[in-house]
């Protein structure tokens, strides 16, 4: 038996489920992986094999694993002590460099995962407007909390349908104060502002739908968000865990030319180091307390670690030559992939902007919305993750569906071309 499957049967005994996350086994080899250590765009695992990493941390190793950038920052507060739960200049250093960087940002917060940060964002969108009622739309991932766990009950595709929670637990009566919409339909979204626009709080939204795969907003759809938002009062947050820093400095707010009043911010923030963030505009974040009534806390908010790291990733972000590297490698991988489904007569379909791209089996037009992603074909997306990381490139999948998938800044021009040298046999076949 190999040591990975070992350790994972191992984990069982202690761990519910043999892991930290439910969605950490991956469902195409029936197990967890378990990594030994990582470089730059290289992962081994405890057998000692070498994987081209293709879901960097699900999109949280944006720089790659082991940025010497990174490990000099958080080396340097280590040396300090790092002392947890108080404030000191890393937390000004880092906020100023947020809100010279991303459109929206004139005051910020850190908190942890980014379930935190969707939550507060609600909460604050809701004091700050004194209505209740969110928007949200079809498939749209926000997180983990109670709050946001609900989809439709019967066909997709409704307007304001019948919602379910999509865990036990949950609890119940909060659909009431959720309105849910396709994805990508600017009519609708007039007909429910028409109907419920005095009472809707916020409209949130994934600004770049990765998690899907990698769905864009029309413009038509982007601009109605902003302009029905400020006509009726209502705060518009961006949910940019995922998107943020994919394709540029400024996340899928400067991408798209739309700014919101609020938005969250995680995953590469902290270049592998756990922290999020939200903010926005100044008077709707002097509601926070100690100013405002709103509360927002937590001893482990802003640990210096997680801080000095996100000082050191944005800092690289910021650099001239990022974002051109990204979409470099994001195309030479993109159009070799697409190259190797038409050689071997794969029905793959690939998706991508910047970092992050979605790949969707069986399906031939553009992925516009979740009842588009829904009609991919999982089974063979299963049999291909399978393949691919028998021949030394690792995808993640859950079974949920489309997913996500992306690449590192330390990936190089060589490595894509050795990525796709064994995907070209992985491909192979599924034919």
């Amino acid at each position: 038996m190999s040591r990975v499957v070992e350790q994972y049967n191992r984990a069982c005994n202690s761990l519910a489920g043999g892991v930290s996350s439910s969605t950490r086994v991956n469902q195409a080899i029936g197990h967890a992986m378990l990594f030994d250590r990582a470089e730059g765009c290289r992962v081994w695992d405890l057998d000692g094999r070498e994987y081209i990493d293709l879901c960097c941390s699900h999109g949280a190793t944006l720089l790659g694993h082991g940025d010497v950038r990174i490990r000099a920052a958080v080396e340097r507060t280590l040396a300090r002590g790092a002392a947890c739960s108080y404030e000191n200049e890393l937390h000004a250093e880092l906020g100023e460099l947020l809100c010279e960087t991303v459109p929206c940002l004139e005051r910020v917060r850190f908190t942890g995962a980014g379930t935190e940060a969707t939550m507060h964002c609600i909460r604050l969108a809701r004091a700050f407007t004194g209505r209740t009622k969110l928007v949200r739309f079809e498939g749209n991932f926000h997180g983990y909390h109670d709050q946001v766990m609900w989809a439709a009950e019967g066909e997709l595709g409704q307007v304001d349908p019948r919602l379910a929670p999509i865990s036990t637990g949950v609890t119940p009566g909060i659909d009431q104060h959720l309105i849910q919409i396709p994805y990508n339909r600017p009519d609708l979204l007039q007909q429910v502002f028409e109907q419920h626009g005095n009472e809707i709080a916020a409209v949130i939204c994934e600004a770049v739908y990765y998690n899907a795969g990698c769905v864009l907003p029309t413009d038509e759809f982007a601009a109605a968000m902003r302009r029905l938002a400020t006509e009726h009062g209502t705060l518009l947050i961006f949910d940019e865990i995922l998107s943020a820093f994919r394709m540029c400095a400024g996340g899928a707010q400067e991408y798209l030319g739309v700014t919101p009043d609020l938005c969250t911010i995680g995953k590469s923030v902290g270049g592998g180091y756990p922290i999020s963030v939200f903010g926005g505009r100044e008077e709707i974040m002097r509601r926070l307390m100690p100013e405002g009534d709103c509360q927002h806390s937590g001893t482990y908010n802003g640990h210096p670690i997680p801080v000095a790291a996100a000082g050191a990733a944005i800092r690289a972000f910021r650099e001239p030559a990022f974002y051109p590297h990204i979409h470099a490698i994001s195309e030479r991988l993109s159009s070799g992939m697409t190259k190797l489904f038409e050689k071997h007569d794969v029905p793959g379909r690939i998706q991508a902007l910047g970092a992050r791209f979605g790949i969707y089996f069986g399906i031939d037009h553009e992925v516009r919305d979740y009842a588009d992603a829904k009609k991919h074909d999982c089974d063979m997306m299963l049999r291909f993750i399978a393949a691919a990381i028998e021949n030394g490139v690792y995808f993640h999948d859950y079974g949920g569906g489309a997913v996500h998938h992306g690449f590192c800044a330390a990936m190089q021009e060589a490595d894509v071309d050795e990525a796709l040298n064994r995907l070209d046999v992985a491909i192979a076949t599924l034919g």
